[in-house]
């Protein structure tokens, strides 16, 4: 799957937000797909909410809404419906600075069916509930949901907050600055939760080999875990179970809650 990490700074210098517009236009695609097909959606302004349903088919709505009829021409949505579905929103060169306008999507997959599913917003929330397979969630300036997915799942925020449960695929979900929110009653494999400006709150419902460190932050550990926390001149750190997976949580500065 293909990352927009490398051109995030240059979708933030092209538009800055999305706003509340009178003219607003709605498409509606459907495609079925299969096993290892990609579901992959890039928007610069808006949301993306992806639910599960009882189909063999991948259902796309994307709502493009502008301040005037003239905006709206200047966003085009390209979708590839060639094996799966990829949409990706495109501001033409002469948009401006001044002018606002964004894409929201709305999506519904399967529950059956294993999929590669890249969800992407600059400026926007992206929230899963559900679905199968491999999922990527990237946002720069918006919040992240992930609930009952089942598969690997990767979680990447640089400003705002992520809130991860019932999803035992988890492998990393890492933010600049914001919160981090974490239900682990089940995993898969080992498990990265990294913040530079923020706090994690992990709820811990199995044992794992649990690593945690932090530069300039508090540790709290419930005492159910019977762990012995280590302060010196670099920060704080703390180590405790044996269970199958282990999992490594870390900031600079912010504090990290464990709880059961």
């Amino acid at each position: 799957m293909k990352s927009i990490l490398s051109c995030l700074s240059v979708c933030l210098v092209l538009v800055t937000g999305v706003y509340a517009g009178d003219v607003v236009t709605e498409e509606n695609i459907t495609v079925e797909v299969s096993s290892g097909d990609p579901v992959e959606i890039f928007t610069i302004n808006g949301d993306i909410t992806v639910e599960e349903w009882n189909s063999d088919q991948v259902e796309v709505i994307y709502t493009i809404t502008c301040s005037s009829e003239e905006q709206l021409e200047f966003i085009t949505v390209d979708c590839n419906t060639s094996g799966g579905i990829i949409c990706e929103v495109d501001y033409d060169e002469s948009w401006g600075g001044s002018q606002n306008g964004g894409v929201d999507f709305t999506l519904k997959i399967p529950s059956n069916i294993d999929l590669e599913i890249e969800l992407a917003s600059v400026n926007g929330n992206v929230s899963i509930d559900g679905g199968n397979g491999e999922a990527l969630l990237e946002v720069v300036n918006g919040n992240i949901e992930a609930k009952g997915f089942s598969g690997e799942l990767a979680v990447h925020c640089v400003n705002g907050n992520i809130d991860i449960s019932e999803s035992p695929g988890i492998r990393i979900a890492e933010l600049v600055n914001g919160n981090i929110e974490c239900v682990i009653n089940a995993l898969e494999d080992d498990l990265e939760l990294a913040a530079v400006n923020g706090s994690i709150t992990l709820n811990l419902g199995i044992d794992a080999e649990v690593e945690i460190e932090t530069i300039s932050g508090t540790i709290e550990i419930e005492d159910i875990f019977n762990a012995y926390i280590t302060d010196d001149i670099v920060g704080s750190s703390s180590e405790f179970g044996d269970g199958e997976f282990s999992i490594e949580i870390s900031t600079v500065s912010g504090d990290i809650i464990i709880d059961n």
